[in-house]
């Protein structure tokens, strides 16, 4: 099985980021999230926001990584691909209905 990417948005209340940077400290020692990777991480330069691009073999792996930060932030995540993949994938899925004779 082939890992997955999920991009997420954390939002937080900057008066809570020294309990933040604790925590992320705290998690990032422990090493159990074996199946996560951070592949790129940003912060909001106004503050208040983290987003992060992850890969993980499980959404088990990520779960396990943020479950520690729910009662301090807000956390949005997404599925995404890489637009190359996307791209390929919508031209193999056009090309298949063009020759089946539909159009989407």
């Amino acid at each position: 099985m082939e890992n997955m990417l999920l991009l997420d948005i954390t939002t937080f209340d900057p008066e809570n980021i020294l309990e933040l940077f604790k925590r992320w400290e705290h998690v990032e020692s422990l090493d159990y999230s074996k199946g996560l990777k951070v592949v790129y991480q940003l912060f909001d330069a106004g503050g208040g926001r983290v987003i992060t691009l992850y890969e993980v073999e499980t959404v088990k792996d990520y779960m396990t990584h943020n479950l520690p930060f729910t009662d301090l932030c807000q956390i949005e995540v997404f599925p995404v691909v890489e637009s190359s993949e996307f791209k390929r994938f919508a031209s193999r899925y056009m090309t298949q209905l063009n020759a089946e004779g539909t159009s989407p």
